[in-house]
């Protein structure tokens, strides 16, 4: 490992370390609320940001220096996995798009539950864990493993932090909403969604013509 990489390591993980320790924290003590953050200005958002968009960057960072190989994962997989990061990327873009700004942040502007949040409650939060995911094996890296690793955990707990604020401001919408949609990904409306696709008289008649 270079020094350069070191370096970035070492930050990345102290960085990830405090972040961790204060979601956690806010689980234990919700009145600290780390994450949502009361609003601009509380000394919760002059802590969580700085540390959130920190090491999302030292991720990456870490990432494009550090070339060691740590598992020796071939080629085409981790090409596979980039490909995966930029289309998971795009995903998360639409997604931030449809809730809005504000309510990324941690606003209060309505309750969105249409578009892509007919299949996952969280959208924005599952694609970057994914992200992240892919980003790790992309590099094939031990230290990008565990910062990637830290940053994927780190997006969970930022869900399991939101949905009892959601339920405390939205009431009964929300808690149907939740009933009906799961956390991360609806499996069951996608296979339903297959079954239907696979049933249609075109896709039968096009079978029995290939038969």
């Amino acid at each position: 490992m270079s020094a350069l990489t070191s370096i970035v390591f070492m930050i990345g993980a102290a960085v990830a370390v405090a972040l961790v320790c204060l979601l956690v924290l806010t689980m234990l003590v919700p009145r600290l609320r780390i994450w949502p953050t009361p609003g601009e200005g509380s000394w919760q958002s002059y802590v969580f940001w700085p540390l959130f968009r920190g090491l999302n960057v030292l991720c990456f960072a870490t990432a494009m220096v550090d070339h060691t190989p740590y598992l020796g994962l071939p080629g085409w997989l981790r090409g596979l996995a980039a490909l995966l990061l930029a289309a998971s990327i795009a995903l998360f873009v639409y997604s931030f798009r449809v809730l809005g700004r504000d309510n990324s942040y941690g606003a209060q502007d309505g309750l969105v539950t249409g578009g892509i949040y007919r299949w996952t409650r969280n959208p924005q939060n599952a694609m970057l864990v994914v992200v992240y995911g892919c980003l790790a094996v992309a590099a094939d890296s031990g230290s990008a493993y565990l910062l990637c690793g830290t940053m994927m955990a780190v997006y969970v707990l930022m869900v399991l932090l939101e949905e009892p604020w959601l339920a405390a401001i939205y009431g009964e919408a929300y808690r149907r909403y939740r009933r009906r949609v799961p956390r991360f990904f609806h499996w069951r409306r996608a296979v339903i969604a297959v079954r239907a696709y696979w049933r249609t008289p075109a896709r039968k008649m096009a079978k029995e013509t290939a038969e």
